[in-house]
């Protein structure tokens, strides 16, 4: 009997990369034309990865274990709860692109996350990583996954993963705690269709009526904001809006004038939130996105988003590469807080 829900496999049409095709090779100086030496290096390689996944197992057991107080009742996987927003303006937090670049990275990123995400201030880590065809940047990709999947549930924020649908799939399958996706802009008309396929392997997975996928995407304008929220029967539950400063992470972007600007996540969400009022019908009128400001976000110019109507603010490297993440992650929040928002500022 075929099972309701199958587990997804890393070909599948709902993943974004583009894979490379068997027979596809790069030969170099340390290729061999002996088959005999290349599944020696195979079988050497395997060990070497399955022995780096039970090292971080242990790593991330090992940090959750000190901030969980008591025991689930049960083993059954849990299911997300809802997306959560109080008044105090939200921090996501983003990974570094070479996080799964070797072991040692993989394990200085864990230690981060945890030492950031442990006071509470944190809402939301995206797991965003460079993409990679070869076996062990999926294997680190998976083991880094679940230990944040670990320090997600002993430190309380939402976890998704930047544009690989498959391995929410297959980590959601496997009973991983994951909330969801990150999908790029150019692919935000997939959403609901993403999200659908989400859901139904969510409830499979932890045997619950209900899901709580979180779905969002990027925005550089006010048109593609319109365009994703007004997608049914539902859009994305987040955006990331920018690019509101000078960033590595935008190198073709040298000048200011060049940029977005710390205003145009205010004013789309000022958008938004009439386009709800005036609609009135379908599910797209009950909500409106969380809205990041991102680009560039530092402990000096984080409040400026938020005191022009932004939800809060989106960071990798002021958290990620601070001396102590836990530190920057609260300077960050107490200039926030002191930035009182409206609808009208």
């Amino acid at each position: 009997q075929t099972s309701p829900c199958p587990s997804q496999g890393l070909d599948s049409p709902w993943s974004f990369h583009t894979h490379v095709t068997r027979g596809e090779r790069q030969d170099g100086p340390t290729s061999s034309n002996n088959p005999a030496n290349d599944m020696i290096s195979g079988i050497l390689l395997y060990l070497v990865l399955h022995c780096a996944v039970v090292c971080l197992s242990t790593f991330g057991e090992s940090l959750s274990s000190g901030t969980t107080s008591s025991k689930r009742s049960n083993d059954r996987p849990r299911r997300p709860q809802a997306w959560s927003r109080d008044d105090s303006p939200n921090l996501a937090l983003l990974t570094e692109p070479d996080a799964c670049d070797s072991l040692q990275r993989v394990e200085e990123t864990i230690q981060a996350i945890n030492l950031a995400t442990r006071g509470g201030g944190v809402d939301l880590v995206v797991l965003r990583v460079k993409s990679g065809h070869d076996a062990s940047n999926g294997t680190l990709k998976l083991a880094l996954l679940r230990n944040l999947s670990k320090v997600r549930d002993a430190n309380g924020f939402k976890l998704v993963v930047n544009d690989d649908v498959d391995i929410v799939l297959d980590a959601l399958s496997k009973g991983i705690s994951v909330d969801g996706v990150h999908v790029k802009e150019h692919n935000a008309e997939l959403i609901p269709s993403i999200r659908s396929k989400l859901e139904h392997i969510a409830t499979c997975a932890f045997e619950q009526n209900e899901s709580d996928i979180i779905i969002g995407t990027s925005c550089h304008s006010a048109e593609s904001a319109s365009r994703s929220y007004r997608l049914q029967p539902r859009g994305p539950d987040y955006l990331f809006v920018g690019t509101c400063y000078l960033t590595q992470s935008h190198p073709e972007k040298q000048h200011e004038a060049q940029l977005e600007g710390p205003a145009l996540p205010g004013r789309i969400k000022r958008m938004l939130t009439d386009l709800r009022s005036d609609e009135g019908k379908g599910e797209s009128s009950m909500y409106t996105p969380t809205i990041f400001a991102i680009g560039g976000i530092s402990e000096s110019n984080c409040h400026e988003p938020v005191a022009l109507g932004a939800d809060g603010v989106a960071t990798i490297r002021t958290v990620m590469q601070a001396s102590d993440p836990g530190e920057a992650v609260e300077r960050m929040k107490c200039a926030m807080n002191s930035w009182s928002r409206s609808p009208g500022s």
